[in-house]
């Protein structure tokens, strides 16, 4: 498949406020919070939007269709608990379009929250993220806001076999 281009992700986002009409806000996540800045190279199908799609572009069905057959991304949503605690107050300031005020979750909050995923184009993305951010930095943001996520035996366990595949070591507690 070809890569999500950063500057179609762009032009999404200005097509995308002609139909807001008073301003919003949007905190975005996932891949293309890490495609646009160029962390990360390679294709996606969604926009991810913490907590919710926006009522102003859930129901405009026709226009979201569109969207998606022209742009090739769907705006989709994921909940906030699957992010480290305190990720609102690291949110990136990415661009305003018109009415529209986009914000991408910080980096290390999207590769920690990757970190308890069994879904492999996860870990290829954290094989990716890893070499790019200091260590140091990822374990203290790991001891200081991932203790929920990890309480979840299941998650702490998915968390601590990727981080052996990426460094060869015990997850650091």
């Amino acid at each position: 498949m070809e890569k999500t281009d950063p500057k179609t992700v762009e032009q999404y986002f200005r097509e995308l406020s002609g139909k807001v009409r008073k301003p919003l806000v949007i905190s975005v996540g996932g891949a293309i919070s890490l495609i646009v800045p160029g962390l990360l190279i390679r294709h996606t199908d969604d926009i991810d939007i913490v907590d919710e799609v926006p009522k102003e572009f859930r129901d405009q069905h026709a226009l979201m269709d569109d969207l998606q057959k022209r742009y090739g991304l769907l705006l989709t949503h994921f909940h906030q608990h699957y992010l480290p605690s305190g990720w609102s107050t690291r949110l990136k300031y990415h661009d305003s379009y018109g009415d529209l005020k986009v914000y991408f979750v910080d980096p290390i909050d999207v590769l920690l929250s990757k970190l308890t995923s069994i879904r492999t184009k996860d870990l290829d993305d954290l094989r990716v993220l890893v070499p790019q951010f200091d260590k140091a930095t990822i374990v203290r943001r790991l001891k200081d806001s991932m203790q929920s996520a990890l309480a979840s035996d299941e998650l702490r366990e998915r968390a601590n076999n990727n981080w052996y595949i990426l460094f060869g070591e015990v997850q650091p507690q």
